[in-house]
């Protein structure tokens, strides 16, 4: 919008169409101030246009568009009610005998406002009943929405949890898919169905599922998503592992195998071999949020609810174990980081991490020498603060992760030789395979020795320690390779 849009004494005039998009995706957005200036300002035209909106046009009548045109439909409805205009929500809800169908979509429509706030059981009771009430219903509206409202349970019986409930409903409603030609919601149950055994540990059939989908897209001709699951079709069927890195450029993830060697910005990412379930994440972020205002204890008692919600996420636990070790708690912290790793072999800085907390729980490591490292580790100070912080507090303990941050701090400041020093120092130190690998890395990037460079990194890739700098050692042979 331009600077004299804000001035324009009328709405710029739209189709009855344009309308209903901009309407329903700014519900989906939660936009609330842009729908009340919306249907203030086309008021006229959503009252002579509702009731057409509430026939679902044939091309809204896949499972994804249907989760955003319902709840747009009813959220449009309940504002004019609140503006003076009862009529249109009173004509969704309709005589209970004679408009199932509209009941049937306003339900759906609930139960996806019950999901956006994660409650899944109380969702997934709506949608029985529905599904109990609308038992005998046939014909088109019935073909659409049933299957849906499986999907639905499906997904909401997984996020609770239950991924054995989960499966049921999920296969019936891929049958369902399947017998009316509905390709999309034949991917989409596919694709829920391979996360549903995955989650559960059952290789063979996540495999299975994964070995469907990607025929169906090889039969609609859906190239590059096919090649992307046949990819992860061969992972599963050789062993997923429970945490890798993977790389991405431009956008694309691939695996490190995969990474071309040509020059270009590369992020890495940790990846598991199951979905993280949403009530966790959600915890796990009010957790967070608890943490970086001090209120430890707090941000614990949400770590708890996360690992409840989802046992198998190593988040709850590594934030926990962050906790732990900031109130002194350092076996519990230890313990914390211990099933971390189990859960994710190498996850960010567990094994790290871990280490401190245990030889602070031993003794050889004081609080105000972890205190000194945390704030070397945050990234808040200037490179020259960090050099003057790391020097002082090796002074009073010789850790490889204090000459691993000055090492850095060095380079950053065009000190090259004493970064390499400082480097050749740490790894003299350095027992902790998490620490020791950020080192050899560091020191391959030092060093103007090429065969020392590629003995180093393939220590690094063979030390099992930090799994994003044995990564970029990977990464950084191949460029090796490429260039001779």
């Amino acid at each position: 919008m331009g600077f004299f849009d804000r001035f324009r004494s009328r709405a710029e005039p739209v189709t009855p169409d344009q309308l209903r998009q901009q309407l329903f995706d700014a519900v989906a957005a939660r936009d609330q101030a842009l729908l009340a200036r919306l249907c203030a300002a086309h008021e006229a035209v959503v009252l002579a246009s509702f009731a057409g909106w509430q026939r679902v046009p044939d091309e809204f009548r896949t499972p994804d568009k249907l989760s955003w045109y319902g709840p747009g439909l009813v959220a449009v409805a309940q504002h004019l009610a609140s503006r003076g205009h009862p009529e249109l929500l009173q004509g969704l809800a309709g005589p209970p005998a004679a408009n199932p169908l509209t009941r049937w979509q306003r339900a759906l429509a609930e139960v996806g406002a019950l999901m956006t706030e994660h409650q899944y059981p109380e969702a997934a009771a709506r949608l029985r009943a529905t599904l109990d009430e609308t038992a005998g219903l046939q014909g088109s509206g019935a073909d659409t929405y049933r299957p849906v409202t499986l999907g639905r349970l499906g997904e909401c019986l997984f996020q609770s949890g239950d991924a054995d409930g989960a499966r049921a409903p999920t296969e019936q409603a891929l049958a369902l898919c399947q017998a009316s030609r509905d390709d999309d919601g034949v991917v989409a149950y596919l694709g829920n169905l391979y996360e549903i055994d995955r989650y559960r540990g059952d290789t063979a059939a996540a495999a299975d599922q994964l070995d469907r989908l990607v025929a169906t897209l090889d039969r609609l001709d859906r190239k590059p998503e096919a090649a992307r699951w046949r990819r992860q079709l061969a992972i599963v069927r050789a062993g997923e592992p429970l945490c890798r890195v993977v790389a991405e450029r431009d956008g694309v993830t691939c695996e490190l195998s995969e990474l071309p060697a040509s020059p270009g910005r590369v992020r890495f990412l940790f990846e598991r071999n199951r979905v993280t379930l949403r009530r966790s994440t959600a915890a796990v972020d009010l957790g967070t949020a608890a943490a970086e205002r001090g209120e430890l204890e707090a941000a614990l008692a949400c770590f708890q609810r996360a690992t409840a919600a989802d046992p198998f996420d190593p988040w709850p636990r590594y934030h926990a174990g962050t906790a732990l070790t900031e109130l002194g708690r350092y076996a519990e912290a230890a313990e914390a980081y211990r099933a971390t790793e189990l859960l994710a072999p190498g996850w960010y800085h567990c094994r790290a991490d871990g280490w401190m907390a245990g030889r602070l729980a031993a003794g050889a490591i004081d609080h105000e020498t972890f205190a000194r490292v945390r704030q070397l580790l945050d990234g808040q100070l200037s490179p020259e603060q960090t050099v003057a912080l790391a020097q002082a507090t090796l002074q009073l303990s010789e850790l490889g992760v204090l000459h691993l941050t000055l090492a850095e701090a060095l380079a950053k400041l065009g000190r090259k030789t004493d970064a390499e020093a400082a480097c050749r120092r740490g790894l003299g130190c350095a027992e902790e395979p998490d620490i020791r690998t950020r080192l050899l890395v560091a020191l391959a990037n030092a060093t103007a020795n090429p065969a020392e460079r590629r003995q180093l990194l393939h220590e690094a890739i063979e030390l099992s320690g930090n799994l994003v700098a044995a990564a970029m050692a990977t990464m950084m042979l191949a460029a090796m390779v490429a260039a001779n």
